[in-house]
């Protein structure tokens, strides 16, 4: 299978899959392989599959390379958390953490865009999709059960050492109250219930590890055997007993718009009460959008002219898969393709376009620009932008994009064609150089962003196609706060 088939259907989806075995080494995991080939193996961790919500499961899946794949795309596993809609056939990915040969990690990245992902059928997810949402089997159950028979066997010893201990009488009495234990859809309501704090700053993911984490300590911790001897509990005093008291009578019923909200991330537009002025207020993740002083875009004015080393493409002919955001269409390709400028390289991971563009020169803004989001495998971010202005002559890339669009907001399409990056490199090399962060929430800086001078055509019909599926999408220019700007002479 083609590199950019294999990207196309297993990256956008699972596939940052984190190992609970690299986080809690102590606890047993259970990889089980999804679908493999010469290149690389996609596999899932059955232990780790939770009940969240209703309708609702969270797993961890990911992908290994082979040493030939892992040299190319410099890390050798990348791993996903992902949460599955086993109702309505989507999923979308948490967060994703790339390691290396030795499982040491190479970056770990907390997912912004939480969109859902319709499971596409035939595709390596809809076999994820049915592997997480697929009620347990006769087998599963069995596995189950030896397992449990395998821990009680482990705490006999222990067991029988605590019976031959002669008990005290007020062990004895305490012992001959029966214990109190919730029942199992008590246990499971409980387990809901914390999978639904997702309110926190990394979208709930740690919540979702923690509960993944106590859920396999659950189940691998030896079940302690009836003992006549029991330790008597200190008697509450009468306001906590009186407080206990009250919370068994009154059970509580959960508000599902709060529990709805509160697993939802923040949704943030380009205008309106949630638009680019209050980004930096909606999450305390999103602080820099407001209080970051290398913030993007900015106006590209008083540079620096230098004779810059021209920025090496990788781009070429590739299967594609357009993606319906709410904001914007993204094209995700296949692996392999990148950029180099200054000696390193990013790997090409997806393109959007942005109408008009965010970038401006002197004060003027293009019609419409693409933004190609690349990275390096130790976290480093670039951003290429290359300017599209009216033209009598369409754009062959975008109209292969606008050909293949989602029928449903929030979807996406991968058609069998193929499309040719190369269409949308200018063939000057001048460009700027600055230093800025990226231009949607988390609004993270450090980023290296590179403008090519030269803009490419768009046709009057492609701009009015995409400004009826899109408004204004593009985030106001920022201050430069004395950046320096180069220049290729």
């Amino acid at each position: 299978m083609c590199d950019s088939l294999l990207r196309l259907t297993v990256a956008p989806f699972v596939l940052a899959i984190g190992t609970v075995c690299a986080m809690r080494p102590a606890l047993a995991d259970d990889w089980a392989v999804v679908m493999r080939d010469a290149e690389r193996r996609v596999e899932i961790d059955r232990s780790t599959i939770i009940q969240s919500d209703a309708g609702t499961r969270v797993a961890w899946g990911r992908v290994v390379m082979s040493p030939k794949e892992a040299a190319k795309v410099g890390y050798t596993t990348v791993k996903a958390l992902n949460r599955y809609d086993c109702t309505n056939r989507a999923f979308f990915t948490l967060k994703r953490v790339y390691l290396d040969a030795d499982n040491l990690v190479l970056r770990e990245e907390t997912v912004v865009d939480q969109s859902l992902v319709m499971v596409a059928r035939n595709s390596v997810d809809e076999r994820m999709w049915r592997e997480v949402c697929r009620p347990p089997s006769v087998q599963d159950l069995a596995k189950v059960a030896k397992q449990a028979d395998r821990a009680a066997s482990a705490a006999t010893p222990s067991a029988r050492a605590a019976e031959r201990k002669p008990a005290s009488g007020a062990e004895a009495q305490a012992a001959a109250k029966p214990r109190m234990q919730l029942a199992p859809e008590q246990s499971a309501a409980a387990v809901r219930r914390a999978d639904l704090k997702l309110d926190e700053d990394d979208h709930g993911v740690d919540v979702i590890e923690r509960t993944i984490g106590s859920r396999m300590a659950d189940a691998v911790t030896p079940a302690a055997s009836p003992m006549p001897a029991q330790r008597a509990l200190p008697t509450p005093s009468p306001r906590i007993a009186e407080a206990s008291t009250t919370a068994r009578s009154t059970p509580r019923t959960a508000d599902p718009a709060r529990s709805s909200a509160a697993s939802a991330p923040a949704a943030w537009t380009y205008e309106g009460a949630s638009g680019p002025e209050v980004w930096g207020r909606m999450r305390p993740e999103w602080a820099a959008c407001a209080q970051g002083q290398r913030q993007a875009p900015i106006d590209l004015r008083d540079t620096i002219q230098v004779d810059l080393e021209p920025p090496v493409f990788d781009f070429r002919e590739t299967r594609f898969r357009v993606l319906d955001t709410g904001r914007t269409l993204a094209v995700q390709v296949g692996e392999g393709m990148g950029m180099t400028v200054r000696g390193t390289r990013y790997a090409l991971e997806r393109f959007t376009f942005h109408r008009p563009s965010e970038i401006s020169i002197d004060g003027q803004r293009s019609d419409m620009a693409v933004h190609f989001a690349l990275g390096t495998p130790d976290g480093q971010r670039a951003v290429l932008v290359v300017h599209l202005t009216r033209s009598e002559q369409p754009n062959p890339v975008l109209q292969a994009v606008l050909n293949n669009l989602p029928l449903e907001r929030g979807g996406h399409y991968m058609p069998a064609q193929t499309i040719d990056l190369g269409g949308l490199l200018p063939s000057d090399s001048g460009h700027y150089l600055f230093i800025g962060s990226l231009s949607e929430p988390p609004c993270t800086e450090g980023v290296l962003w590179v403008v090519m001078k030269q803009p490419l055509p768009v046709s009057a019909a492609q701009l009015a196609i995409f400004a009826r599926l899109y408004g204004y999408n593009a985030r106001p220019v920022q201050p430069v706060n004395g950046r320096l700007v180069l220049e290729s002479r």
